[in-house]
């Protein structure tokens, strides 16, 4: 088991044991929020035939140029005919929005625009030029193009491109299951009444959520009192998951047994310790074909650090194009000091100015104590290991939290 190891490598062997589960078929209107698994390949053209944008005529716009400016209607077409009779020389055909596009036609004369009409005859006071208010076949898609890749996040508008391509059943990742078991014999569940010395359980809700966030699933969260005969029994007795979290008892305190309990298992232990603040009594490991990842008990640091590897667990396990927080370039707004030889998540507020530059704070007093910190942020600023100082007006690197984005100044005044 390595110790002590460095936030990059503590992330980069996270990222190598998450391995992509396997694919399921669902329907699309269970879809959302799901992760294609293969890719999608359009069958055939969107649209697939050419039609009108708007109600109004179809016509031939050299007519114009021949001094047709009344034209004789020889049909109509509305949205989900077959088709219209063919557009020659001095003929039109009304049409309406949506509906395919006659042949011999090459543009569409509002209805705005007609002058006068008199039985099959019509007189416009506009003509358009070619190609006006016509909606070529194919204009957004075409047949054997690859619309979707594997690891595109489901959001509204692809099941609607889905939908379009006619797509009623699509392959997706399984999602994670995730088992969360919290620690601690002074820690009760919200709704009951404390006592003295006992805190609620902050963490088991919080990272049901960030769990959810993220893309996984978790029906709940267990809890275990330090005792590790206890904890082994509840371990052992859990249904089968993809990903375990503990929160609590991975330090090196008398009543800290997860990783006791863990080797006890069988597990093989990775990494334990990490050189970082808040979170570095970190473990990660894996238990037959389960991941664990003991977290801090500490409220503030089991959600950076759940939101640091837990996700990249996660969105490994789905097969993501990429992470849904990707690191961005901010400048400081203030001076930030750190501990040298830790890497820092700071809790922080980013901010967009007029200029579209973007800009990050702290949140204040970064105490793992204060959960505070974490409502108030948008961000996680990373300040590197090797740093002591960063002045303000300096780069930094910021990781969105997902379920908030960067304010612009006018919105905080």
């Amino acid at each position: 088991m390595r110790t002590l190891i460095s936030f990059e490598d503590a992330l980069a062997c996270v990222t190598a044991q998450a391995r992509v589960l396997p694919a399921e078929p669902v329907r699309l209107e269970d879809a959302l929020g799901r992760t294609l698994s293969e890719p999608i390949i359009a069958s055939a053209d969107i649209p697939p035939f050419a039609s009108s944008a708007m109600d109004g005529f179809a016509l031939r716009s050299a007519d114009v140029c021949e001094g047709h400016t009344t034209l004789e209607v020889i049909g109509h077409i509305a949205a989900g005919d077959p088709g219209g009779p063919v557009v020659t020389a001095g003929t039109c055909v009304e049409i309406m929005t949506g509906a395919p596009f006659p042949e011999g036609a090459d543009a569409v004369a509002p209805v705005e625009w007609v002058q006068e009409r008199k039985e099959s005859r019509v007189t416009f006071g506009r003509y358009p030029e070619a190609g006006k208010h016509v909606r070529p076949a194919a204009e957004d898609v075409r047949a054997g193009e690859v619309v979707f890749s594997p690891g595109q996040l489901v959001t509204p508008p692809v099941v609607g491109m889905l939908a379009g391509l006619g797509r009623d059943v699509v392959s997706v990742r399984r999602v994670p299951r995730v088992r969360i078991i919290t620690t601690g014999n002074e820690v009760i569940r919200p709704g009951n009444e404390v006592g003295p010395g006992q805190i609620y359980n902050a963490n088991g809700p919080a990272l049901q959520m960030q769990v959810h966030a993220a893309g996984g699933r978790c029906d709940g969260y267990e809890h275990a009192a330090d005792d590790p005969d206890a904890l082994a029994a509840l371990l052992a007795s859990g249904s089968e998951s993809d990903l375990i979290l503990f929160s609590g008892g991975v330090s090196v305190g008398d009543h800290d047994h997860v990783k006791e309990v863990l080797i006890r298992a069988g597990a093989e232990m990775m990494f334990w310790k990490v050189r970082q603040r808040p979170g570095k009594p970190l473990a990660f490991g894996r238990l037959g074909e389960t991941l664990f990842l003991g977290l801090p008990g500490n409220p503030v640091s089991s959600a950076m650090c759940f939101d640091i590897y837990g996700r990249t667990i996660i969105e490994r396990m789905l097969g993501r194009q990429g992470t849904a927080t990707p690191p961005m370039i901010a400048r400081l707004r203030r001076d930030i000091g750190k501990v040298q030889g830790l890497h820092f998540f700071t809790r922080g507020v980013a901010t967009v100015n007029a200029a579209g530059e973007l800009w990050v704070e702290d949140t204040g007093s970064q105490r793992s104590n204060l959960y505070t910190s974490v409502v108030k942020a948008n961000c996680i600023i990373h300040l590197p290991e090797d740093t002591a100082l960063v002045h303000k007006g300096g780069l930094v690197s910021i990781q969105l939290l997902p379920w908030v984005q960067p304010v612009s100044e006018q919105d905080q005044s």
